[in-house]
C-alpha cells in the first residue's frame, strides 16, 4: 500500500521483473484490477498469478495443437451435431465477446481483462478441455471430434486477449496456423477483432452445463472433505428434476471428472431414513446422494474423528482451566486473554462438527 520510492528501496526493477516473470505477465499484472482514478497495488503474488496464467495458456494451446492431426482441414463447426458441452463453450465465447467488446468500448480495461481470464481459465481450460479428453481418448468412432471446436475456441480467444498480453498470444496463434496450414493474416495483430455471434448463444446449454458442474464439483467436494483418495471411485445417486436428459447423456463426463461410478439416476425424488448414511448435497438444480460406505473405511474413520474428538476435548479443558486462572487473567495483556476465549470459541465450534462427524459413522441399531 505504499508508493514506490527509491529511498523506501521498494522499488520494483522493470528489466529484472521481466526476466523472472515475462513481459507479458509484467503487461498482464499492471492492467489487472485497475479503474480509472485508483492506485495499483503490484505485488510479487501479482506477478506470479500473471504468469501461471501465461503458463496455463500455453499448456492449453500446446495440447489443442497435439490433438490436431496430421492434413486435418475440414474444420467447418457442424452447430446442428453438437453435443451440450462444445454449445455451451462456443456460447460462453460469443457472451465473453459481447461483455469484453462492451467493456473496452467504455474503457473499462481491468474488468475486460479479468472477464479473458476466467473465460480461459475457468471455463475453457479447467472444464471444457477435460471434457475433450474423455471424447478424444473415446473408442466411439461416431462421437464429433471436439478439434474443430477446441480450434475455434482457442483462435478467437487468443485474438480477444491480444491487446492485453501481445506476444504469447503472436506466439501462439502462429504456432496454430502452422499447424493447420492455414491461410490467415500474416500476423495476429493485423487478424480482425472478434465479434460476438448472437445466435451461438444457447441459453439450454448453459443451463445443463452449469447443473453438470455444479454437481462434479459437489462430488470432487465431498471427496476432498473425507479424504478419499485420487485412485479410488465412489457410488452416486442424482436427482436432477429440469434437466434430467442432458445431464443423463453426460453421464460419462460426471463419472469421469468425478470418479463417482457406479452412477445413478433417479426419476423421483427419494425418501431416505437417517440410518441410510447417505451423504446428501442439495444444489441449486439438482440433488446428489453419497453412501458413506463408498467413501471411507467406516471402522478407520469412526477411530481417526474419536481421535480427532478426544484432542479437542483435551485443548478445550486446557484453555478453560487457563481462563479460571485467576493469576493468568491478571496478569496477560487484555488482547492476549482475548486470543485465548477465541481460541476456545473455535475449539468449541470444531468439537460439535466432529461430533456430528462422528454420529455419522456410529452402528446402526438392530
Amino acid at each position: 500500500g505504499e508508493k514506490m520510492s527509491k529511498v523506501k528501496g521498494n522499488v520494483l526493477n522493470p528489466i529484472q521483473t521481466i526476466e523472472q516473470y515475462g513481459t507479458d505477465a509484467l503487461r498482464f499484472a499492471l492492467t489487472t484490477g485497475t479503474a480509472p482514478g485508483n492506485d495499483l497495488r503490484l505485488s510479487p503474488a501479482k506477478l506470479e498469478a500473471s504468469r501461471n496464467f501465461a503458463n496455463k495458456l500455453w499448456n492449453a494451446a500446446r495440447f489443442v495443437i497435439r490433438s490436431i492431426e496430421p492434413g486435418l482441414e475440414d474444420l467447418e463447426l457442424q452447430r446442428d451435431s453438437l453435443p451440450v458441452e462444445d454449445r455451451w463453450i462456443l456460447s460462453r465465447l460469443n457472451r465473453t465477446i459481447s461483455a469484453v467488446t462492451g467493456l473496452m468500448d467504455s474503457y473499462q480495461f481491468g474488468e475486460a481483462q479479468r472477464q479473458v481470464h476466467d473465460f480461459l481459465w475457468g471455463e475453457f481450460c479447467d472444464w471444457y478441455i477435460e471434457m475433450a479428453k474423455i471424447r478424444l481418448g473415446s473408442s466411439d468412432k461416431k462421437a464429433p471430434s471436439p478439434v474443430p471446436v477446441l480450434v475455434h475456441v482457442l483462435e478467437a480467444a487468443l485474438r480477444l486477449l491480444h491487446p492485453f498480453m501481445p506476444f504469447i498470444t503472436e506466439e501462439l496463434w502462429q504456432n496454430l496456423k502452422r499447424s493447420l496450414s492455414a491461410d490467415w493474416d500474416e500476423s495476429i495483430m493485423i487478424a480482425p477483432y472478434p465479434q460476438s455471434e448472437e445466435s451461438a448463444f444457447d441459453s439450454e446449454a448453459d443451463s445443463v452445463m452449469e447443473a453438470l458442474i455444479d454437481i462434479i464439483r459437489s462430488i470432487r467436494n465431498a471427496r476432498a472433505e473425507y479424504k478419499v483418495q485420487s485412485n479410488l471411485w465412489v457410488e452416486a445417486q442424482i436427482y436432477a428434476e429440469k434437466p434430467a436428459p442432458a445431464v443423463v447423456a453426460s453421464s460419462r463426463i460426471i463419472e469421469t471428472l468425478a470418479r463417482a461410478r457406479p452412477l445413478t439416476f433417479l426419476e423421483s425424488h427419494p425418501v431416505h431414513k437417517p440410518d441410510d448414511n447417505l451423504l446428501a448435497l442439495v444444489l441449486k438444480n439438482a440433488e446428489v446422494f453419497i453412501p458413506l460406505e463408498s467413501m471411507v473405511d467406516r471402522e478407520a474413520e469412526r477411530k481417526r474423528l474419536s481421535g480427532e474428538v478426544e484432542r479437542c476435548v483435551t485443548q478445550i479443558e486446557q484453555l478453560e482451566a487457563r481462563l479460571k486462572d485467576e493469576s493468568f487473567l491478571s496478569k496477560a495483556p487484555a488482547a492476549v486473554v482475548e486470543k485465548e476465549r477465541n481460541k476456545l470459541a473455535t475449539a468449541m465450534d470444531t468439537l460439535e462438527r466432529l461430533r456430528q462427524q462422528l454420529a455419522k459413522f456410529q452402528d446402526r441399531e438392530d
